[in-house]
């Protein structure tokens, strides 16, 4: 039978319950929740894993774009000087 499906507004409480109740034990979130300790652990992670990325201010798909517009002019040039240079020769 296939667990119940969280929503990312429900991670996102249940994990910062944590944080604003230094109190309450990770178990007693858990067990109040109907989850296990490592689904907490594993939704804690890629939660901290996103803030990370989000504080470094670099998108990577944007820079690979970017490269990827970059390479594509060198090549762009590069063709055209090729064709020049076989119209002289």
């Amino acid at each position: 039978m296939p667990g119940r499906i969280w929503s990312s507004e429900e991670k996102y409480n249940i994990i910062m319950e944590s944080f604003n109740n230094p109190n309450i034990t990770i178990a007693e979130i858990c067990r109040n929740h109907g989850i296990a300790a490592s689904m907490f652990y594993k939704w804690k992670d890629q939660f901290l894993e996103g803030g990370r990325k989000g504080l470094e201010g670099k998108d990577p798909e944007k820079a690979l774009m970017k490269e990827n517009e970059n390479l594509k002019a060198i090549i762009g040039e590069m063709t055209i000087a090729n064709e020049i240079s076989k119209k002289i020769t």
